[in-house]
């Protein structure tokens, strides 16, 4: 009887944990006139989810099936009242890893076929300027009565004929994969937005600032990108910005390219403010460097090793990360210790904030406990300041990891200590 029971328990669990085919409802547009997730949508019941904002939902990879498509994570989005977009990961080098450009093109073609056996009709190639993504993307767009759907595929490397044709010793540049992904919506337009807001001006960041009561100053309206497991940190941070700005053609799979991200690793510090560098110059931004990685562990690591002489402490160097060996008392002390210190550190923050622009932070976790628990433990991170409190010397920042991580405090003096750099990225 136990054993009976045990079973049925499985099979329930079981039954909850998985979605349905969501093909039928995409097909004759019922999705996107079915209600937010929390007033019952009959679609969605049963399916694994993590929260990423008031707006968006990250289905468990297998939470749903959309007829023959090979899909992977999903997010799905609504508007105030019903399902407004679903964004589906055929591949993405951070979640599959790396693969073969004719295993690349494989999944590109079946998803084209399935996405026409989906709709009912043939697709159109779209052409993407790259201006939009920063990075080259193939495009095809189904259209019918009901809905929409846009395959995007992206690649990097093997050089067109064209282009080998004008260098005289040229080399193929390897291939590699970059992601596939497939965009559902009730039309073209509602799949082009993806919850970005309108393209905003430098000067109408400002209305993003918001005071408090007890004097904390913060901006809101920052959507939240989650990176799931993958090391995506600082892509994932960039396409947060960018979105903040109304900048919708970028996401973190596009931004990993052009960071060299890796799945695992992420994106080093030493190589961290190149890569941004190099995405700046693709967007109309221009990136302010107020802290860099080098100037930021030079500038205390002769303090932090007279003190630790005399204290009997482990001394800093340049040739392993100093922050990872530091001792947390004492680095506190070096980087932090005074009122002047922590004044001054806060003011380009206050500088930046006041004019509506977040400050893209990098740090080492793990030095420092934080108020909310995170899934990195220790290492190099990438998050955003949004806000500060100069009366109780206090940080607001972001991570994106999903819900939960979307503002939250920390003393400035901590924050400091275990600063790697801080750089803004200004609307030109």
């Amino acid at each position: 009887m136990k054993n009976a029971f045990r079973l049925l328990a499985v099979a329930l669990s079981t039954m909850v944990c998985l979605g349905g085919d969501l093909a039928e409802p995409i097909r004759n547009g019922e999705l996107w006139k079915s209600p937010r997730p929390e007033k019952g949508n009959k679609y969605l019941v049963g399916a694994r989810y993590s929260p990423v904002d008031d707006h968006t939902w990250r289905m468990a990879n297998g939470a749903f099936t959309f007829g023959k498509l090979n899909a992977g994570e999903v997010l799905l989005k609504w508007d105030e009242e019903t399902i407004s977009s679903l964004r589906v990961i055929v591949y993405s080098k951070g979640d599959d890893g790396a693969v073969e450009k004719e295993e690349f093109l494989s999944k590109v073609d079946k998803a084209k076929a399935a996405l026409s056996e989906l709709s009912g009709v043939e697709p159109k190639k779209v052409k993407v300027d790259i201006k939009q993504t920063g990075v080259k993307v193939d495009c095809w767009e189904w259209t019918w009565e009901q809905g929409c759907a846009r395959l995007d595929a992206s690649y990097s490397g093997e050089l067109t004929k064209k282009k080998r044709a004008n260098k005289k010793n040229t080399n193929n540049e390897p291939f590699e994969a970059e992601f596939i992904r497939v965009d559902f919506g009730p039309d073209a337009e509602s799949i082009a937005r993806q919850g970005a807001r309108d393209k905003v001006s430098r000067k109408e960041l400002k209305s993003s600032l918001q005071k408090d009561e007890d004097g904390t100053v913060w901006l809101e309206g920052v959507n939240m990108v989650d990176q799931g497991q993958k090391g995506y940190c600082v892509p994932a941070t960039l396409a947060r910005v960018f979105a903040f700005y109304g900048m919708d053609g970028v996401d973190q799979h596009a931004l990993a390219a052009l960071c060299d991200s890796s799945a695992e690793g992420g994106t080093s510090s030493n190589s961290m403010e190149t890569a941004m560098e190099r995405i700046c110059k693709k967007f109309p931004v221009r990136l302010i460097v107020l802290e860099d990685y080098q100037s930021s562990m030079m500038g205390f690591i002769d303090a932090y090793n007279k003190q630790a002489d005399k204290k009997g402490k482990q001394s800093l160097s340049l040739m392993v990360p100093p922050l990872d060996v530091a001792d947390p008392d004492l680095l506190l002390k070096v980087r932090a210790g005074k009122k002047a210190q922590v004044k001054k550190w806060m003011s380009a923050i206050k500088k930046h904030i006041d004019s509506g622009f977040p400050v893209v932070w990098s740090v080492t976790l793990g030095i420092y406990k934080e108020e909310v628990a995170v899934p990195q433990t220790r290492g190099g991170h990438m998050r955003m300041i949004i806000g500060y409190n100069m009366k109780e010397q206090t940080i607001l920042y972001s991570d994106s990891w999903g819900a939960g991580h979307e503002k939250k405090s920390m003393p400035a003096a901590e924050a400091a200590a275990m600063t790697n750099g801080r750089y803004v990225i200004k609307l030109k």
